[in-house]
């Protein structure tokens, strides 16, 4: 599967081998079926731990054949969606598509919801008595800021590379700030990079102001160059 949409998918999966060295432990936050998950595991190598997070429990399962089909030991799955508080919430499906997920209610067509278990990285990361994560990748329809502040602690003990979504307008539906990951992240002393069709690492001083959904990559001060 990696291998048939790698060229036609995000360009930072193509990236990956550049921030995941084997024996890191990676979170992949908002997984969906696990194309992120499967590479990170392979990269990270047996050594390595990728921490899998996907709250819709048809996609869930998706994740978890994969993982398998895929011989991946290294690989832990967490049926539940990443935010600042352990407890439960909606998780709303609409029509873009039947993997279209997001914890806010979305203004067009709802077409089924569930209740769903929501964990902070922070305590999962506790329990697994991981002591230093190397890579976050976040892709939770427009809660990263939420699931930036259930890591505090993983981000001040490890300063991860972390991939984000920026999703305005579903950050808007949830409440929150469109830039409210960036300046969080700021504030924790990251800088920000983008990935350009060449394939190179390009700074950004701003956030995105495109309502065009993108990926923003931050990489902590420890780590500059």
């Amino acid at each position: 599967m990696i291998f048939a949409v790698r060229g036609h998918y995000e360009r930072e999966l193509t990236y990956l081998r550049h921030f995941i060295s084997p024996g890191m432990v990676v979170v992949d936050g908002g997984a969906n079926c696990g194309i992120y998950s499967v590479a990170a595991g392979r990269l990270a190598g047996p050594s390595g731990r990728v921490i899998a997070f996907e709250p819709g429990a048809e996609t869930f399962s998706v994740l978890r054949r994969n993982i398998h089909l895929n011989h991946l030991t290294n690989v832990r799955a967490y049926c539940a969606a990443l935010s600042d508080k352990d407890g439960t919430a909606r998780l709303y499906h609409h029509k873009h598509g039947p993997n279209s997920f997001s914890l806010a209610l979305p203004k067009n067509a709802v077409i089924d919801s569930e209740e769903v278990v929501t964990r902070t990285l922070d305590e999962v990361i506790r329990e697994e008595g991981i002591d230093r994560v190397g890579l976050i990748k976040l892709d939770v329809e427009g809660a990263e800021e939420l699931a930036l502040r259930g890591a505090a602690q993983v981000t001040a003990h490890s300063h991860p590379t972390i991939i984000f979504e920026v999703n305005a307008a579903a950050a808007k539906q949830l409440s929150l700030a469109p830039s409210g990951a960036w300046d969080l992240l700021r504030t924790w002393g990251y800088r920000f990079f983008f990935l350009t069709k060449s394939g190179d690492l390009g700074a950004l001083d701003e956030p995105p102001t495109t309502h065009d959904i993108t990926n923003v990559i931050a990489v902590h001060r420890r780590h500059w160059k």
